[in-house]
């Protein structure tokens, strides 16, 4: 699960707009008005960044509103070897996970890790020598489950590559004593989504996590939201259109996991819809430690995310919040769907507490804290898919 520093978003938007557009109904997303629950129901997949250790350690987690840890990132080289990072393995992360009930995947690739993936996958040799290491990891090292990053897949050879690998894996995981999970960190819409075939594949997977994120950042035209419920006519997608996206390719929802950021995009330009120069990536602690810096917050009730804006107004950050959390929360609920992940847990810190990770599991996991029907003042009815 990488901060995607995707290339090409105008051919990227454009293929979201297409296979959106005309007829791509919306979702549900009125409150689910469901009691709460004391155990956790659904699934929540926090991101585990290795190199973020001095910023999260394994002390500092909030389990209880977990369902999954993604330790991230392990990856193949072009050999078929598993590389393990410097630094990687943290047996004392899976210990106090597990203490918790929460599983462990080892994540595998992410931005920046995948240019064994092709080569690797491509040949039945290396690809066996791959998947016989991954497996023999989770057992020597106590993982629960793998999770596939790989950012992308995205020519016809690499189609069948990944089919192959992942059917592999599957069976790899679920031979073994006891069987191991599968999931995947999947792009956001059809312009990479059209190289998975998700229609053979989704039963190997446990669940299919949707990027859900990164839909305006330095490679945009034109500043925009990162993670927006609604795209409220942006041609650039949204969360919602990503679901149904997902549904239009057969994934059932009880495997579909959506993407919340812990994380902003900022842009230096005075409103959204506009050029710009630099955009960069704005932790939601740093987001706080603006708010208290004379910066100022606005909503927008069509894509239900908050806006900071700068004293002078000459920048914006398109960041998550407490609200904007609850309301991809009650779209989940609403909807059916498994849960989320998130990318990733080291930037959701402020004043020692997890804002946002406390928000997902009060409102999705727990069932805790969500609004009665008509509360929710940006509670709009919308056409089921």
């Amino acid at each position: 699960m990488s901060r995607m520093k995707r290339s090409s978003i105008r051919m990227i938007c454009a293929g979201l707009l297409l296979t959106f557009g005309v007829g791509a109904g919306r979702a549900a997303d009125a409150p689910a008005g469901r009691s709460p629950a004391a155990a956790r129901e659904g699934v929540v997949v926090g991101y585990f960044a290795a190199w973020k250790r001095d910023v999260v350690d394994h002390a500092m987690i909030a389990y209880v509103h977990l369902t999954h840890i993604a330790h991230s990132f392990a990856w193949p080289d072009k050999e078929g070897n598993l590389v393990l990072p410097e630094g990687y393995l943290y047996p004392e992360l899976n210990q106090e996970a597990h203490a918790h009930g929460v599983k462990v995947l080892m994540s595998l690739g992410g931005w920046g890790n995948c240019d064994g993936f092709a080569p690797m996958a491509a040949d039945p040799a290396k690809r066996g020598k791959f998947v016989r290491q991954a497996a023999e990891a989770c057992r020597n090292w106590n993982y629960d489950g793998l999770d596939v990053d790989w950012e992308f897949v995205d020519t016809e050879e690499e189609r069948a590559s990944f089919t192959s690998l992942i059917r592999e894996l599957d069976a790899a995981l679920k031979a073994m004593d006891p069987p191991r999970q599968l999931s995947m960190a999947a792009p956001a819409g059809a312009y990479y989504g059209r190289w998975i075939d998700f229609e053979i594949l989704h039963p190997c997977f446990d669940f299919i996590g949707f990027m859900t994120y990164d839909f305006h950042g330095g490679w945009s035209d034109h500043s925009g939201h990162n993670a927006p419920l609604y795209a409220c006519g942006d041609s650039c997608g949204s969360v919602d259109e990503t679901f149904c996206y997902a549904r239009s390719r057969g994934i059932p929802v009880s495997k579909i996991l959506l993407g919340i950021p812990f994380y902003g995009r900022s842009f230096d330009c005075p409103a959204l819809g506009l050029p710009f120069q630099t955009s960069g990536e704005v932790s939601f602690t740093e987001v706080q430690n603006r708010l208290a810096n004379g910066w100022t917050s606005s909503r927008d009730v069509c894509a239900r995310v908050p806006l900071l804006q700068s004293p002078g107004g000459g920048a914006i950050v398109s960041y998550e919040d407490v609200l904007s959390v609850r309301s991809k929360c009650r779209y989940a609920l609403n909807n059916g769907v498994a849960g989320f992940i998130i990318w990733e847990l080291s930037h959701d810190r402020w004043r020692g507490q997890s804002v946002l990770l406390e928000a997902v599991g009060d409102f999705f996991l727990h069932r805790t804290n969500l609004p009665r029907r008509g509360e929710d003042k940006e509670s709009r009815h919308a056409e089921r898919f």
